[in-house]
């Protein structure tokens, strides 16, 4: 019985063996290529995202590359799986003030993933560039709690000090970043998604902040937004004041 046993335990061992290597010996030879447009139908330079749509089981980094004058983009020496993409458009791209682009690597937009079968060569793909509208965020700060010198490039996202932080449908959590300030306090946007739900949570180690209201706004409240047009969307200030004051 022993003996049949190390039978079939070596036997299975092989046969993974062999499935592994198989595996492994598959020529990832797919691809996908396409185009980055507008929502009007002009070309962009964009920064093109791909990645597994499922988890792997395994690291799997995501691969990038930029499209060329003509928006094309072109991904090679993929192997049979689904794929995602999102876009990153470059700043460079004219867009309305009130209606930037929206990072959709960062606010998904729901593009259907793309399946790729062993050597297939999936072309004619077009990736829209969804436009969204600004969310302007402006903090007060008359009792000077907040840092007064910042690096070059602004505070960091994860300043204990104030975060705006955004939480999209998905449940997953964004940053507000900063964008200038002076003597008076700061000034902080991110391009958000028209009709979709978004919620702003202020959260600060050393500060209480006040909407224009008085109303003083915890770090437990969630201040919603969902506009259907950038017009719809109102800047948001908020007032800064020390902890225990």
């Amino acid at each position: 019985m022993l003996l049949i046993t190390r039978f079939i335990n070596c036997a299975l061992g092989a046969l993974f063996t062999w499935a592994a290597v198989a595996l492994a010996q598959t020529p990832a030879t797919g691809s996908i290529s396409g185009r980055v447009q507008s929502e009007d139908g002009r070309t962009l330079h964009a920064t093109v995202t791909l990645s597994f749509a499922k988890p792997r089981g395994f690291p799997s980094p995501p691969r990038r590359t930029s499209t060329d004058t003509n928006g094309a983009f072109t991904f090679t020496r993929l192997s049979a799986a689904s794929y995602a993409l999102c876009v990153q458009v470059s700043a460079s791209e004219p867009a309305p003030a009130n209606s930037p682009f929206v990072d959709n690597c960062v606010w998904p937009s729901g593009q259907a993933p793309i399946t790729v079968s062993a050597g297939q060569q999936v072309a004619g793909v077009v990736v829209t560039a969804p436009q969204g509208a600004w969310l302007q965020i402006r903090a007060d700060d008359p009792d000077h709690v907040l840092p007064q010198a910042l690096p070059a490039k602004g505070p960091a996202l994860l300043e204990p000090e104030l975060q705006l932080i955004l939480k999209g449908p998905d449940g997953l959590y964004r940053h507000a970043r900063f964008a200038s300030n002076d003597g008076a306090g700061r000034n902080y946007q991110v391009a958000i998604p028209l009709k979709t739900a978004v919620a702003l949570k202020v959260a600060s180690s050393v500060a209480e902040a006040f909407d224009q209201g008085g109303n003083q706004v915890k770090d437990t409240d969630q201040i919603g937004f969902q506009p259907a047009t950038p017009t719809d969307l109102n800047p948001v200030k908020f007032t800064l004041h020390r902890k225990g004051q």
